[in-house]
Parts: C-alpha cells; sequence; structure tokens
C-alpha cells in the first residue's frame, strides 16, 4: 500500500436491485457464466402500441412490511424511492458501518449522495388525473411534493436511515448514477464526510417508457424474442431496452473503514468527466468519451497499460457502441484492453446503470473474470477487429475502468481498483 493510502475512498458495501433480482452472488454467478435473463412484455406498452413492448422488471418486494418501515415514513416515497432502499439496505448490511458491533460511524459523518433520472412520474400521473377529475386543488395529497421533487429518492434514505450529514441528488441522464458516486467520492476526499450512501435508481412508467419510444432509442424489432432483445455490439443491434434498476455503494476513507474492522471490497481511485459539447443533444461524441477516459487516467496516475479491462456503456445503438469503442482505441492504442457491456444482462437502468456496472466491475476485479457481452454474435464488422470479449473469461486484473455516457453529452468514467 502507499503511505497515505489511508485517505482511499474504499468500497465496503455494495447492494444491487435489477432484472436479475437482488440477491448479488446469483447475478454475478450469471454474469460469470453469460447468461442472461430473458426480458418481458409490459401491458403497459401493449396497451401503449409502442414500438417496443418489452422492458426489464425488478419483481423484489418493496412493500412497508418487506422494508421495515412505518407508514409515516411510507407515504413520502415513491416507487423509486423504495428500490432504492432496498438496495442500499443491502449495502449498508454487507458494510457494517451502523453496526453497534463495530465501532460505526456517526450518522451525522454520513453523507447520502443518490437519485434518479426524475421525481416519481407516477406522482405526476396522480396530480394530473385528480386534477383532471376534480378541478379540485383540495383533491390532491399533501405528500405529493416529497415524492415530486428531484431530490425525493436521497431525501427518503436521509430520514428512513436518519443520516445527517450532507444530501443531494444529481441528475446527469444515463451517467446520472456515476456522477452521485463520485461527487460521493469528493465529499470524502474534501473531508465534508466520513462515509457516504451513494448510488442511482430508476423505475419503469409510461411517460419515460413513452418517450424514448417515439424517440426511436428502444429496440423495436425483438419483442418476440425477449432474450435477445438487447445485444450491445452485435451487428444487427436495434437499440437499448428499459430495465428499472438500483445500484447502491458504501464508501469510506480506508482509515476509517480499518478503524472499524470492515471488509474493503475494493478502491475507487479517481474518476474523469467531460461534456461533448458538439450540440448534439443524443448523438454521441467520440471526443467526450476519450476526454473522460484520459482525464480519469491522468488524474488517478494509473496508466493504461495498467488497465485490465473497460466495462463499457455499450447500450446496444448503432451509433454509440461503435462511437465508444473507437474511444477506447484511441486511448488505449494498439494494445487490446479487455472490454465488454452487462446491458445484455440488465438493459439500460439509466440513472442506475453506473453504479451498477461499476459494482459489476469491482466484483468482476475480486473475482478475476470478465463478464461477456451476450448475443453479441455475429459481432458489428466495425468491431471484429478489436472484439468484445464474447465468451466467459478468467482474467487477473489490478484496474479497471467503468464508463458512463448520457444525453446531451455527460461522460463519466471511474477508474475501480483492488484493495
Amino acid at each position: 500500500m502507499r503511505s497515505d493510502s489511508g485517505n482511499d475512498v474504499v468500497i465496503t458495501g455494495v447492494g444491487v436491485c435489477c432484472n436479475m433480482g437482488d440477491d448479488l452472488p446469483e447475478i454475478l454467478d450469471r454474469l460469470r457464466e453469460g447468461r442472461n435473463v430473458p426480458f418481458e412484455r409490459w401491458q403497459v406498452a401493449l396497451d401503449l402500441q409502442a414500438r417496443c413492448q418489452v422492458i426489464g422488471r425488478y419483481h423484489g418486494d418493496v412493500s412497508d412490511a418487506a422494508l421495515g418501515i412505518s407508514k409515516k415514513l411510507s407515504r413520502f416515497m415513491g416507487r423509486g424511492s423504495r428500490v432504492a432502499l432496498k438496495s442500499a439496505q443491502h449495502a449498508i448490511t454487507q458494510s457494517g458501518i451502523f453496526e453497534s458491533s463495530l465501532p460505526h460511524l456517526a450518522r451525522r459523518e454520513v453523507a447520502v449522495v443518490y437519485g434518479s433520472g426524475t421525481g416519481d412520474v407516477d406522482t405526476h400521473i396522480e396530480v394530473r388525473r385528480k386534477l383532471d377529475e376534480t378541478s379540485d386543488v383540495k383533491r390532491v395529497s399533501p405528500t405529493v411534493i416529497p415524492r415530486l421533487m428531484a431530490s425525493t429518492v436521497s431525501a427518503n434514505l436521509v430520514n428512513v436511515l436518519r443520516t445527517s450529514g450532507p444530501s443531494f441528488t444529481a441528475t446527469a441522464a444515463c451517467s446520472g448514477g456515476a456522477y452521485n458516486l463520485l461527487l460521493a467520492s469528493s465529499l470524502i476526499q474534501s473531508g465534508h464526510a466520513k462515509a457516504a450512501i451513494a448510488g442511482g435508481v430508476e423505475v419503469c412508467d409510461p411517460h419515460f417508457f413513452a418517450g424514448f419510444d417515439a424517440m426511436g432509442a428502444y429496440n423495436g424489432r425483438d419483442n418476440d424474442r425477449p432474450e435477445r432483445a438487447s445485444r450491445p455490439y452485435a451487428a444487427d443491434r436495434a437499440g437499448f431496452i428499459f430495465s428499472e434498476g438500483a445500484g447502491t455503494v458504501i464508501l469510506e476513507r480506508r482509515a476509517d473503514a480499518d478503524a472499524r474492522g470492515a471488509k474493503v471490497l475494493g478502491v475507487l481511485r479517481g474518476f474523469g468527466i467531460s461534456s461533448d459539447g458538439q450540440g448534439e443533444m443524443v448523438a454521441p461524441a467520440r471526443s467526450g468519451a476519450v476526454a473522460s477516459m484520459a482525464m480519469a487516467l491522468e488524474r488517478t496516475g494509473v496508466e493504461p497499460d495498467a488497465i485490465g479491462y473497460v466495462n463499457t456503456h455499450g447500450t446496444s445503438t448503432p451509433l454509440g457502441d461503435v462511437s465508444e469503442v473507437k474511444a477506447i482505441r484511441e486511448v488505449f492504442g494498439d494494445r487490446r484492453v479487455l472490454y465488454s457491456s452487462t446491458k445484455g444482462y440488465t438493459g439500460h437502468t439509466i440513472s442506475a446503470a453506473g453504479v451498477i456496472e461499476a459494482i459489476f466491475t469491482l466484483e468482476m476485479i475480486r473475482g478475476g473474470w470478465v463478464a461477456p457481452s451476450v448475443n453479441a454474435e455475429p459481432l458489428d464488422p466495425e468491431v471484429t477487429d478489436f472484439p468484445p470479449v464474447v465468451a466467459p473469461t478468467k482474467a487477473e486484473l489490478s484496474y479497471a475502468i467503468s464508463n458512463s455516457f448520457g444525453f446531451g453529452g455527460t461522460n463519466a468514467t471511474l477508474v475501480l481498483s483492488r484493495d
């Protein structure tokens, strides 16, 4: 370890909720073996006559009883806050951050940085429906604002978990989860918190779904082949599949984790961030991805040759996948760094993606393996000379990268390492 390693921002707990469930060891087994779970037909999409009728649903129990919360607290919680809390509870249990059996951190020392792409859209729909039916503002529930506000998830987590450190939400489209992670890390490094509960969540609603479908971003060709609907790097890929999900990590200074006897799962070495700045809202720019990755390596002092794997943003869109591979080639030169996308398993969880994929990347480092891109063959001819991993692969990884690139050109690259 370096002499100043006590200031490393380490990860001591993780939690994932997604279409594959919330049992992380079982999810990791599927990733390791290249076995995805078929997506499902969504009745709402069928009723809307959407091009794409397939999504990934999280079917875990997020009732008050399952979450252990009172009616007083739960009345402010939309589905997104509930799924986020379920994920956070898994991470908190693993880290032992609040356990009385350890010299746990005071709740005033713990930040919550957690968000989604929107507030609770179902609440927006509920308010609009009541106003249309009654034209009477008194029919609107007084609990709607805490559910409508963009910071609803972080606010609810703070109130349920009783933390009193800094709390806020960063929204950055499909990079939102990664931004929440890196901002939480910055709070710890700057001394504003000793630990953080950081993550991202997204849940399905008809407005969100309809907007992406109208844009043509979804894969509308494979409603009858849900097992193959998300296929980054495949020659016939046709767009992404929206999925529900939440990812949570517990971040701490290494010195504090060691002092309380917590197990360190890995280190968030640092990050790179950029914007495309090309005047295009939804078209990817290779230059922005290159800037994000290059900054991450420069700021962390990690040489490109030390990176063993890149978990790509790889959503399965025709332009985005190839643009990112070209950016990787520019950053790594002639070196054939291993890369794959785990969105063939999870679909695109939007604000949760950056966190879920960082967790998967961390677990690959810890386990010495790389998850293959599923359904990727036959490959797009533009990547055949630098192909992704398409079969279960063992690999000794010391450092790895997790990329997140969002609409509007918001880019984030996380650098993760072993203990």
